[in-house]
């Protein structure tokens, strides 16, 4: 009998061509391959199935609230933010209570043999509640928000999670980065952690050869946060663009540019060598990196860096700053090139330097493809995963309600 795997979680995708952690969802449909049968938990969304079975995973989405406008927490990214006013801390005391109770429903009628979370916060308080219940063994993964939380901004959090977390059998963070900080917010954790990177879509991010590369073109998909250091990026591009007539630049973004953003490409000069785009599709972004002649990812403390290894999956070369996870992708003149966070003047030497140099610039893209390819694979990690599932797992497996009562 297959292993079965509860898998908690926030974000799911809702719908086909959602977006919404659609990488949860390839390791999720990759696990029946290596002896686990998964069954997904989320939130309900307006719109969206109550019960369905989307390639062959099973997924439940959980109701916190009477009315559809009502449930609003979760995919809009302002979760943490709403969360801090009283209507929306009782909505968010409401989701986790919700959720507790479906997942131990869901534990017995499924015989769920391990308990899977998706980001720390919120599904780790979810499953502090259920593991007041029920004594299934549980895992943790963490993809980057959710540790940068409680180890740098909430740390009130973690002593809250503290036990829970120790009891784990199981963590694994999509970067080194992510495993050090929580290493070091508790060295206890460490026999616990794992790296395992995101799965991604190679159906969506794939090489085109036939589409021609723009010369001079810098492509940056980022958002308008202190994080992604945008400000850096315009300093450093009106440096490449005083030396290099040809070098334009587009930014994807999920919202349109700030004020303040719009001021200081004002005050460079460079309105007319930059256009803002804000982001809608995957493939309006896949159609970016295979224009791109370099795609730019300089934020700090990232916890992953997906925009670098998207473009690296679509053959083009990369430039990434050496902070967070994107080492973890980056390897330095070999599948990118890395510049020191907060350098624009580094920053803009590496993009003059990939622009004008054409032999580097397609060795560079073709060793990232080559890495990104195997490294980000669906069906390898959904094995590694597996295993990691298998080795939480108990050695007498609970059968479910369904088949017992057979």
């Amino acid at each position: 009998m297959p292993l079965r795997l509860l898998v908690v979680t926030h974000l799911y995708p809702r719908f086909p061509g959602d977006a919404y952690a659609k990488y949860l969802h390839f390791l999720c449909r990759g696990l029946p391959d290596h002896g686990v049968r998964p069954v997904v938990l989320a939130p309900h969304d307006a719109g969206a199935e109550l019960q369905e079975t989307v390639d062959g995973v099973r997924v439940f989405r959980c109701r916190y609230a009477d009315r559809d406008d009502l449930e609003n927490l979760a995919y809009r990214g302002q979760m943490h933010r709403l969360a801090r006013n009283p209507r929306g801390a009782l909505r968010f005391r409401r989701l986790l209570d919700s959720m507790a109770r479906a997942a131990s429903s869901l534990i017995e009628s499924e015989g769920i043999t391990v308990a899977a979370g998706h980001w720390l916060v919120p599904s780790g308080l979810i499953m502090r509640r259920v593991a007041k219940r029920s004594r299934i063994p549980m895992i943790m993964s963490s993809h980057g928000t959710d540790v940068m939380l409680v180890a740098r901004k909430a740390p009130f959090l973690y002593r809250i999670l503290r036990t829970f977390c120790r009891g784990l059998r199981r963590w694994t963070t999509v970067s080194s980065f992510l495993k050090s900080e929580l290493v070091r917010l508790d060295p206890v954790l460490e026999r616990t952690l794992d790296v395992l990177p995101l799965p991604h879509d190679q159906s969506v991010f794939y090489p085109a050869p036939d589409v021609p590369r723009e010369d001079g073109l810098v492509v940056s998909v980022t958002r308008f946060t202190r994080q992604k250091r945008v400000d850096q990026l315009l300093t450093a591009f009106a440096r490449v663009a005083k030396a290099n007539p040809r070098a334009r630049l587009e930014v994807f973004g999920q919202t349109p540019p700030p004020d303040s953003v719009r001021g200081r490409v004002r005050a460079l000069g460079i309105e007319s060598r930059i256009t803002f785009h804000e982001l809608t599709t995957q493939d309006d972004v896949r159609s970016a990196y295979h224009r791109a002649a370099v795609v730019v990812l300089n934020s700090v403390n990232e916890g992953f860096g997906l925009a670098l290894s998207e473009a690296m999956l679509c053959g083009a070369p990369v430039i990434g700053a050496d902070s967070g996870g994107i080492p973890d992708i980056v390897r330095d003149m070999r599948t990118g090139l890395l510049v020191p966070p907060d350098d624009p003047v580094r920053l803009g030497d590496s993009i003059r330097r990939i622009l004008e140099d054409r032999d580097l610039r397609e060795s560079l893209a073709a060793a990232g493809l080559s890495y990104a390819t195997e490294a980000y694979d669906p069906s390898r990690l959904a094995g590694r995963y597996a295993e990691i599932v298998r080795s939480a797992a108990p050695t007498e497996r609970p059968v479910p309600r369904s088949e017992g009562e057979a």
